[in-house]
């Protein structure tokens, strides 16, 4: 396969995972809390792995976008509506700086860890969740800390600290679903890994 050929199968492969992220992220699953759950990253670590941590940042923005859009058009759910009322342009710096930041760190981690593939994968499938719900964490607590305390009075929640209200109420249950999800996925993301290294 010659050089410019590599590089059209490349860019066709990371459209596609482009397209599936699109795709995936339409598929809204409420959570408790008025959250949803992201299954996106699965395919953003896909690409991460594949291709290296500066492909994973490509597809992690894709994701930062989609998620931004939904949360314009309020499909996001309430809290994220809130936000976006508050303050729209620190909102979409946090959806798209969580989807960046989870994808090159993926990316990272597994290039670390190329001599052991398989390893690598869990790591880093294990690694874009926490980044991920990090960075929203670190918004909520600092920047959105009142918008956070609003959202917890409106659903009788009031009495709290901002503290446990973030890691308890909002990501708690989204963090683990989400973490346990790519966990469990990350034989698939193996094998969809070295069947298109094989094409390739």
């Amino acid at each position: 396969m010659s050089k410019t050929q590599a590089k059209t199968l490349r860019l066709v492969q990371l459209a596609l995972l482009a397209a599936i992220i699109v795709l995936l992220q339409q598929i809204v699953i409420p959570l408790p809390g008025g959250l949803t759950l992201s299954l996106v990253l699965i395919p953003i670590v896909v690409g991460a792995v594949l291709f290296g941590p500066a492909a994973g940042a490509v597809l992690g923005g894709v994701f930062g976008v989609v998620v931004t859009i939904l949360v314009m058009t309020g499909r996001a759910g309430e809290l994220s509506t809130m936000m976006w009322i508050a303050n729209p342009l620190m909102t979409a710096f946090v959806c798209l700086l969580k989807g960046v930041a989870a994808g090159w760190v993926a990316g990272l981690v597994a290039a670390a860890f190329k001599k052991r593939q398989t390893g690598g994968i869990f790591l880093a499938a294990a690694v874009a969740p926490v980044v991920n719900t990090g960075i929203f964490l670190l918004g909520m607590l600092t920047v959105f800390r009142g918008v956070m305390m609003e959202f917890a009075d409106k659903i009788g929640m009031g009495g709290t600290t901002a503290v446990y209200f973030a890691i308890v109420v909002l990501v708690g249950v989204n963090f683990i679903v989400e973490f346990a999800a790519n966990l469990i996925l990350s034989p698939a993301v193996t094998s969809i890994v070295k069947a298109v290294k094989k094409m390739g």
